[in-house]
This record gives C-alpha cells, structure tokens and sequence, in this order.
C-alpha cells in the first residue's frame, strides 16, 4: 500500500456528480460546483442522502464565504471556475499542493476534513488507526437499529463522492457515540443535534438558496465576528478548516484559534486507497475537538436558532420533529420559552416584500441512536413577512393561542371522548386505566397531523380578519377535526361489538360539552353558519 498518494483533489478531478437544469448528467471538481451554483444550473445532486444535503449546504456556503474574506472579497466570482480555484486556495495557502482538498493523502498531511497525524504520533498510527470502515455509509452519523431503516455497510463498491458526502456529514453534524468518539461544538449536548433554519424565496432552487446564504453571510461578515468574538471565537487567530491542523487525539482546540464559520471536524479519521478501493481507518481521541460544551451550541452558527435564557442553548430537534408547534414557538415564541433566530433565518427587509420560505432542517439524536432526519418547509406569504419583520405583536399572540386551543382541544376534549369510545361506552370511564394511552395514541396522532397540516395556512389567511372572525373560524377548524377523528375511530371500531352504538353517544356527548366548554367563541361561530 502506497502511504504517499495524493488522490482525488476536488480543486483538480471532477469527482463530484451533479444533475444539472439541462437534465444532463456530469461530474464536476468543486469549483465547477460554485460556478454552476452561481449560474443556476444545478438541479439535485444525485448522489446526495436527505439527510446529508443541510450539511452540504453549510459546508459550501462556510468555505465560500471564508475563502471571500480571505480574498478581501463580498461578491463571489459568478461563474469562473478559476476564481473559485483561487477562492478555495486562499484558505490553505501553506499548502500548495492542495493537500487540505484531496481525499487522499499521507498521514502527516492534511487531506479533505481529515486532520493531519502530527509527527510526533506517526509511529503509532498504525495501532491507532486500526479501525476500519468499508463502505461510506457505514462511516457516516447514521445509526440504525439493527439495519431495520437503512441497512449498513451495503455502499462496497462506493464512488469518492459517497466517501466526501459522508465525511460532510460525520465531520460538520455527529455528536457522541460512545467513549473517544466525541461530537460536534455547533449542538448543545452531546446528544443534541446540529439544526439548520433558514428563510429562502419560495420554490427555490438550490443555486438560488446558495447565493442567497453566501450574500447573506458574506454581507453581514463584521456582525458575525462581533457576536462570535463576544463568545472567545477568533480572538487569537482564525483557523478556518479545522482538518488542517495535526491533532493526536489528546488536547481541545480553544475557541480563541477558530474563525466564526470554521468548518470542524470531530473524528479522527483518515482514508486509504487499495487498488480500485477507498476506506476508512479511524481513531478514538481523549477529548472533543473544540473546546465548546460550556457553550452549549451557542457559537453564533448562522443557522442554529439559540433559545433565550440564563444559559442560552443551541436547538435540539428532538423525535417530534418540526411540528407546528416547535416552528411557530421558532417564529412567535411561547409561554415557555423564545429563540433567537439566526442569521439566515432572518429577512430584516433585504427580501423586499415578497413571499418567504422557512426552511428547518436536522437529525433527532438518542443515546446511541437517531430518531429521524426532519426537515419542514413553511411558505410565509409576503403580508406575514413583512408582519414579522416588523415585530408586529399581534400575530405572534395570535399564534401562540392558536397552539394553546389546539393542545386543549386534543388533550381534553378529543382524547376524553376517545377514552369514552375505546372503553366501550361505559357509564362511568376509568380515566387512568394503562391501556387509554395506547388505544387513543393513533388518533391523538391522526388529529395532531391533521392540526399540523392546516395551521400556518389558516394562520396566515387570519391575517385579514378581525380577532373575533378569526377566533370563530380557527374554533370550527378544531371542532371540525376533532370530530372527523373521533368518528374515524368510531367507523375503525370491531362492528359486532352490541354496545359501539352507546359508546359513540357518549363519546359524541362528551365530546361537545368539552368543545363547547373549552372553544368559547365555538357555539357562536355555528350560530352564524346556520
């Protein structure tokens, strides 16, 4: 085995597939990649996983804008491949040689997101890199619960993208998985996970959300040295590519040392070509990367909103997802917490008045497990935008007791009645019986998809209307779902059952009076419909 390759430079090889608006197929290096980028003529990266593309994202937007700055530049070179050869360059200028952009390298040099071996620990890297992966999916942070969702490993005859996709993903978004396999700083715990958020024009394309981040970033470059600088960032220096400086396993790198974007990484991996072959020999190390867990994710990230509080925290998106309710206590806050949003995920006018689109996005961690990759798109019509932009309190209020009806409706209301029905009607319910939380759990959750699936867009179309119109309407939307569920699990219920026909009387009873109890505005909303 040859330990003094120099492979797959992503400055010089196109190794990087992309399927382009022209419905043509090619292989790009990286700054053909910000060029058709800038162009618009990237269309989807086919080789890309979900839950690989927000890291991607941010990966090339990071590198851009630092590699922008470096050159003393706001606006990005269009679509000259050479000016972004010269944008990627300037961020390892000891390296001439592109050692940092090649996915292949010798152990004491820098390769792409993999740190060099310092000299000093050369002689064991044999022992300690004795690990080893095979295939790119199986290095990346996915962990499935006995191959059940995606099955490990199966990716053996993998291209070099496959093998960059996934160190983007392990690299920029894993967290802890054990002793010596230590997580990112940009999440704020160990177990959290890196969020992404970020407003773009409606349908748009991913060039279109490209340049929109890199302006945005570029554009606001002294804002975010302020705010970083006020958490330790880049006081010292300001290390941009954390894989290009020689790490042992043994120490942290201080926040003082690293740009606000830096990019990081927080394995020790490094990978080897045999024959026709990539793979991955890994490391544990003693100690995180960076230096950051007294943060808790609060690095000033442009995507990751950070909640207000005494020890403020980055987002963790957690097996519930994105639901209505966590994306408008990100939008309009709640009675029991409020965010931050960052940077990308604000307009402060520079869209003008047009429609919007919040994007949030982000793997849901265990202990030692994922719960799903979510991502939620929520289009803002242009009223609303420039609503928020302006602070307006009204509509935050507006939301926020939207979501307080609806969890009555669903917690007292609805699942009474469902507790009613799946008891079989009987005169008296055993409220606290084991069994109600999982009879009633599958409309709990039919109703709450349902909720989800109208509330921004009712939201929204409330914005022309009084508070007492508005107040009726959203009341009979709630009534009207919650009685389309109840009669669902009624019609789901075994027919030869001689007492059904009791329970869905009770059920419907109850279900009324708690409505009509808990929606005061409800009896007068149907008053006028009749």
């Amino acid at each position: 085995m040859n330990t003094d390759r120099r492979e797959f430079n992503v400055i010089e090889e196109p190794i990087i597939r992309v399927e382009l608006t022209s419905s043509a197929r090619e292989r790009l290096t990286l700054p053909q990649v910000f060029a058709a980028l800038v162009a618009d003529r990237v269309e989807t990266w086919p080789s890309l996983r979900p839950h690989q593309a927000p890291a991607w994202h941010a990966f090339l937007v990071q590198i851009a804008a630092m590699g922008l700055e470096a050159l003393g530049r706001t606006a990005p070179p269009g679509d000259d491949e050479a000016g972004w050869s010269e944008v990627l360059r300037a961020l390892t200028p000891d390296w001439p040689a592109d050692e940092p952009w090649c996915l292949v390298t010798p152990p004491r040099c820098p390769a792409l997101l993999q740190a060099p071996v310092p000299e000093t620990a050369l002689r064991k890297y044999e022992k300690e890199f004795k690990n080893r992966v095979l295939a790119p999916d199986a290095l990346d942070m996915l962990a499935t619960a006995k191959n059940h969702d995606l099955k490990a490993e199966r990716m053996r005859h993998a291209a070099p993208e496959d093998w960059l996709f996934a160190l983007v993903s392990l690299q920029t978004q894993e967290g802890v998985m054990g002793r010596g396999n230590y997580g990112i700083a940009r999440m704020n715990s160990g177990y959290g996970n890196r969020s992404y958020v970020s407003i773009r024009p409606t349908e748009a394309s991913v060039g279109t959300a490209f340049r929109r981040d890199l302006v945005a970033v570029a554009c606001a470059q002294n804002a975010l040295w302020d705010a970083a600088q006020m958490r330790g960032l880049g006081t010292y220096e300001a290390i941009a590519l954390l894989w290009t400086v020689p790490w042992d396993g043994q120490e942290s790198m201080p926040l003082s040392r690293l740009h606000p974007l830096f990019v990081e990484i927080c394995r020790r991996v490094r990978l080897v070509r045999r024959e026709e072959n990539l793979f991955a020999r890994i490391a544990n190390s003693d100690h995180s990367r960076v230096d950051a867990k007294h943060l808790h994710g609060d690095l000033a990230d442009p995507w990751t909103p950070i909640e207000r509080s005494d020890s403020p925290k980055a987002l963790s998106i957690t097996a519930e997802g994105l639901s209505y309710r966590r994306m408008n206590e990100l939008l309009f806050g709640s009675s029991k917490r409020s965010w931050r949003l960052p940077l990308l995920a604000r307009s402060r006018g520079r869209e003008g008045a047009s429609a919007l689109q919040i994007v949030g996005a982000g793997i849901a961690r265990g202990q030692g497990k994922t719960e799903g990759f979510h991502r939620r798109v929520v289009d803002i019509p242009a009223k609303a935008v420039s609503l928020m932009d302006s602070g307006d309190e009204s509509t935050a209020a507006r939301a926020q007791e939207r979501v307080r009806q609806a969890g009555e409706v669903q917690g007292k209301c609805l699942r009474a009645a469902l507790i009613v029905l799946v008891q079989k009607g009987p005169a008296e319910p055993e409220w606290k019986k084991p069994t109600n939380a999982s009879l009633t759990k599958p409309w709990i959750d039919r109703f709450d998809t349902q909720v989800d699936r109208v509330f921004f867009p009712e939201l929204w179309q409330s914005l022309d209307m009084s508070d007492d119109d508005a107040s009726h309407a959203w009341s009979r939307t709630l009534a009207s779902l919650a009685r389309e569920t109840l009669e669902a699990a009624f019609e789901a219920a075994p027919r030869a059952d001689d007492r059904r026909i009791m329970a869905r009387a009770r059920a419907i009873n109850l279900l009324e009076s708690a409505l009509r109890r808990h929606l005061p505005s409800l009896h007068r909303a149907e008053e006028t419909t009749q």
